[in-house]
């Protein structure tokens, strides 16, 4: 590769030794200054303990000729300005600029930890590797804070991509990158149409007012994160907000509203089992050591890590989808009228957006993963919980039905008569009481009592008719 321009020089790829390499040729003028030369070196000592897949590795030579020379890593690499001019339609790829700007933020992140600051992400000062565009950094601004003026190491085209307090006050500091990667950002979607989620992050990215930025890349991470997993999430809940609007004009044309016979209570919610609030740290305990970075995570460990993160999203989601969607999926919602219950499945689908995305990322899930399964999960417990209301809403009617059908009609306290005791069936119970000796006709208590049976009979010679019989017949 020849021709590309880096702010410090030339980098091109030259064969030396009988090898191609690539190298940097840096500017005369920047070498004249004693500052910049010492800068260099230092970097180039600091550079080499600096281990990230982003990160290039340099070591300084000189030519036959006497001039200085950085030789950096092998590979095939081209400047973002480079890559775009070329071929401008890359930007349109399958997360192109979300994965650059990630991967940008990963790769900054590391470096403050190891008190670096890029300071310049301008197109000509991030190098791209031509198979599969992942971008590296190699000359860092915060070893030539002294150099003085920014816009002559860096020339005028890259005025945009500098925060304003570097170049007006000398303030170096991590908001300063925060700034210039929110520039590059807004460079790369000049393409194409900024995704209307993504606005906001730019425009806080950029804000001239230092502390009005994201204070990390770690915020800014998230915050793209939770604003493309809030619009994944929304349309699969849009979806099924539909297909539950579907079920409730199917379900109230089909089936008209039973009698309420009893009151259902709602099962009350299982208490959630958060693991993450029992001291479970996706980045230790599941493998992956805070000070450890992707670069150095095999291949294995890395699928384990999904794989338990994966674990504990379905577990976390599946519970907080089941209280959320047991809200719209009961009998008085879904008795109610179409407004209320629209009303209620707004709602509740806003829970489930926010719900996912905060899940997601305590589980150190990517998004796009989270986001599938998400809509998965809605979609079953979904169908789960309307099933079980179809088939509770089916018992009761049934229920009814048999109620009204085997239960006697009540008889009257006026036409009711008694029915007999065992006693009263027995033989001995059908005939008459004799009374005492020397018994007083007229008194009442010596009247001999006659039986059920016996009365029954007096009636049915003397014509009167028995209220109750013909039922009790038709009841046997």
């Amino acid at each position: 590769m020849s021709g590309d321009s880096l702010p410090f020089g030339q980098f091109s790829r030259k064969l030396i030794d009988g090898k191609y390499a690539n190298v940097v040729d840096i500017r005369e003028d920047l070498l004249d200054s004693l500052v910049f030369a010492d800068a260099l070196n230092t970097e180039a000592e600091r550079n080499k303990a600096l281990n990230h897949q982003g990160q290039l590795h340099f070591t300084l030579t000189t030519t036959p000729e006497g001039q200085r020379q950085v030789k950096t890593d092998q590979g095939s690499y081209t400047t973002f300005e480079h890559l775009l001019a070329d071929n401008p339609a890359v930007v349109a790829g399958k997360d192109f600029i979300i994965g650059t700007v990630r991967q940008l933020l990963e790769l900054t992140s590391y470096l403050h930890d190891q008190g670096v600051l890029h300071i310049c992400f301008a197109p000509d000062n991030v190098l791209a590797r031509k198979n599969d565009h992942r971008p590296m950094l190699l000359f860092h601004g915060s070893f030539y804070e002294d150099f003085g003026d920014q816009m002559a190491l860096y020339g005028d085209k890259a005025a945009e991509f500098i925060a304003p307090e570097v170049l007006d006050e000398k303030v170096f500091d991590t908001r300063a990158d925060i700034y210039s990667i929110g520039r590059f950002m807004d460079y790369l979607y000049r393409q194409s149409e900024v995704p209307i989620e993504l606005k906001g992050v730019i425009r806080k990215a950029t804000e001239t007012d230092p502390d009005k930025r994201y204070q990390t890349p770690e915020d800014m991470l998230q915050a793209m994160a939770v604003r493309q997993h809030s619009r994944s999430v929304a349309m699969v809940a849009a979806g099924v907000l539909i297909a539950a609007l579907v079920g409730y004009g199917l379900y109230t044309t089909m089936n008209p509203e039973p009698e309420k016979i009893e009151f259902v209570k709602a099962a009350p919610e299982a208490p959630e089992d958060d693991l993450l609030d029992d001291g479970l740290d996706p980045t230790t305990e599941l493998g992956l050591p805070l000070d450890t970075t992707m670069a150095s995570v095999d291949e294995r460990k890395m699928r384990e890590y999904n794989s338990k993160a994966e674990q504990i999203f379905r577990k976390q989601f599946t519970r907080k989808a089941e209280g959320i969607l047991s809200k719209i999926y009961n009998n008085e919602r879904m008795n109610a009228n179409e407004k209320a219950f629209l009303a209620t499945s707004q709602s509740t689908m806003q829970e489930l957006v926010k719900a996912s995305a905060q899940l997601g990322i305590d589980a150190g899930l990517p998004a796009s993963r989270s986001q599938l399964i998400a809509g998965q999960i809605i979609e079953a417990v979904s169908n789960r919980l309307k099933a079980q209301a179809d088939s509770r809403r089916k018992a009761r009617v049934n229920g009814f039905s048999a109620t009204r059908r085997t239960q006697p009609e009540e008889e009257s306290p006026l036409t009711a008569r008694p029915r007999a005791t065992e006693a009263e069936k027995t033989p001995e119970a059908t005939e008459t009481t004799q009374p005492p000796e020397n018994a007083d006709p007229s008194d009442p208590q010596t009247t001999p009592k006659k039986t059920i049976r016996q009365r029954e009979m007096e009636m049915e010679r003397h014509g009167i008719p028995i209220i109750g019989r013909e039922k009790d017949k038709n009841n046997e």
